[in-house]
């Protein structure tokens, strides 16, 4: 992404060679939208504003201004302006380094900042700053149409990373409340497929959120990038994608035990990060691997880590899936279930083959390798008799 600093003050007296500037930078790659950063802009006036109203123009484009200073980005709102671009404050700086780690995914942490609020903390590699604040407005959003989440209402940074800062809930990780009370374990994994199911009755608006197909297409580019993968594999994993169904239907994306938060008797989503619209199958496919693709991994690395991550038991998680895969599909046919656990577990190694590129210091590059081989070697064999998504 381009990103283009803006500094100083901006006034009647240097527009014009901050117009060059700018001009300038967007002739390098005219077919990229870039971001505006003011973290060290210190006064805009009209003659300012006309010139990234210029900009937008000539791209076309609602503009991203982030990290505007208050002082600055009062000039933006008294002006008007906060409506033709999308102006994001400086988030405050806040340290999380005494607060407790109450949940997280692939893609953020969330910690408990005090009695009354929490905070999620993004990886750097997954967003920027216009990414968080798209992922407030999705929170509002699913709010709104009646998905149980909570709405976030500052955005903060957190030495290089950004958050979002939520009102606490009185609610521990679905996790952690099955681990302490394990004799609620079929009461909550029930609810929770009644939580995914009501979540994929709900349809927004086509460009709401972001095609969940690309999402995956995404993944599996960063395990390409790696050289982990071949263009032959890619272009199998690529066509595996194809025959996904194209639908409006929201998705969560990070659907697992730490991401829904248990109240009383009521199940509340934390995570919004990577919301997207798309086939239920790709929710599916993401949650059979954290409740039973990765707990169940030839690589023990990855299963200790997985275990330890969650801590869960495989055993419980596998146990978990089992009910939600009943209460999901409103069946307890052992050969329909088997059907759309086949289909489901073939599929969810488009997402296995991304979380080899996770491992961290758990996995040597010669170890990702092999585990990125035999992973393949699944899907080739799998993907001959994959059978088309129905009933999902």
């Amino acid at each position: 992404m381009k990103i283009i600093n803006l500094s100083g003050r901006i006034d009647s007296n240097n527009a014009g060679i901050v117009e060059s500037e700018i001009s300038s930078q967007l002739a390098e790659n005219p077919a990229e939208t870039p971001t505006f950063d003011a973290e060290n802009l210190t006064y805009i006036s009209s003659a300012g504003l006309r010139v990234l109203l210029k900009a937008g123009k000539k791209l076309g484009a609602k503009l991203d201004v982030l990290n505007v200073p208050d002082e600055v980005y009062n000039i933006f709102h008294v002006t008007g302006f906060t409506e033709l671009f999308r102006v994001i404050k400086k988030p405050r700086e806040v340290s999380t380094t005494n607060f407790e780690m109450i949940g997280g995914g692939i893609f953020s942490t969330v910690y408990r900042a005090s009695a009354d609020t929490i905070i999620k903390v993004y990886n750097k590699w997954a967003v920027t700053l216009a990414d968080v604040d798209r992922d407030r407005t999705a929170s509002r959003e699913a709010f709104i149409h009646g998905i149980p989440t909570a709405i976030p209402f500052e955005i903060v940074r957190c030495g290089q990373h950004y958050g979002l800062v939520y009102e606490m809930i009185d609610a521990e990780t679905l996790a952690a409340t099955v681990r302490d009370n394990p004799g609620r374990l079929s009461e909550l994994s029930a609810k929770a497929a009644h939580l995914l199911r009501k979540i994929h009755a709900t349809e927004f608006e086509p460009g709401t959120f972001s095609d969940g197909r690309e999402k995956l297409r995404e993944m599996i580019q960063k395990p390409y990038d790696m050289k982990l993968i071949t263009q032959d594999d890619k272009e199998i994993l690529d066509g595996i994608i194809d025959r996904i169904p194209v639908r409006n239907t929201f998705l969560h994306t990070d659907y697992n035990p730490k991401n829904i938060m248990v109240s009383g008797d009521d199940l509340i989503l934390v995570d919004i990060g990577g919301a997207g619209l798309g086939h239920p199958i790709i929710d599916l496919l993401i949650s059979y691997s954290f409740f039973v693709g990765l707990a169940s991994a030839k690589d023990e690395h990855f299963r200790k880590f997985h275990e330890s991550f969650m801590g869960l038991s495989a055993q419980t998680l596998g146990s978990m899936w089992g009910i939600i895969m009943r209460e999901y599909f409103g069946t307890s046919d052992k050969d329909i279930l088997s059907r759309y656990g086949e289909t489901i577990s073939v599929y969810s190694l488009l997402f296995m083959i991304y979380v080899v590129t996770r491992g961290g210091q758990l996995v040597s590059n010669d170890e990702r390798r092999e585990i990125s081989a035999g992973i393949m070697a699944q899907i080739r064999e799998s993907s001959v008799n994959l059978k088309p998504i129905e009933g999902i």
